[in-house]
């Protein structure tokens, strides 16, 4: 069951949520918030940094006689595609929070907006990157 690529590309993602969570209470102290969950900013940070990280890795397998240029060339695409939606969606992500951040007057819809929708926004990038991009 540990084994599963596609458990293990969902449950990172859920798992550095979690962290993430505990790791703002512990900072800020005190008991829990709704927006020691808002992390949708964060999890799409990761996706785009694991999927830079991975770009450069393909760079250097470029240079190694061993590679084969056609695999390589579709990867650096995919990668370089993902990183570009990836990034608009960071700025979207980002807007969303803007907007919803101060407004505690709906606390419905704020869970809703960066409880739910940015949260999945970062881990379908997260997963997305390990399923399509990188390979499974």
């Amino acid at each position: 069951m540990l084994t599963n690529s596609y458990l293990i590309a969902l449950g990172i993602p859920l798992i550095l949520l979690l962290c993430g969570a505990l790791a703002k209470k512990i900072v800020r102290g005190g008991g829990w918030k709704y927006s020691d969950f808002f992390l949708g900013v964060e999890l799409t940070l990761a996706a785009l940094g694991s999927a830079m990280v991975f770009f450069y890795d393909l760079q250097k397998l470029g240079n190694s006689a061993t590679a084969s240029s056609i695999s390589l060339a579709d990867k650096m695409a995919a990668t370089a595609s993902f990183l570009i939606i990836a990034f608009f969606l960071l700025l979207w992500v980002l807007s969303t929070h803007q907007d919803w951040e101060g407004q505690t007057q709906n606390p419905r819809r704020q869970i809703m907006w960066l409880g739910l929708i940015c949260n999945a926004i970062g881990i379908a990038l997260f997963a997305a990157f390990v399923m399509l991009v990188k390979g499974i």
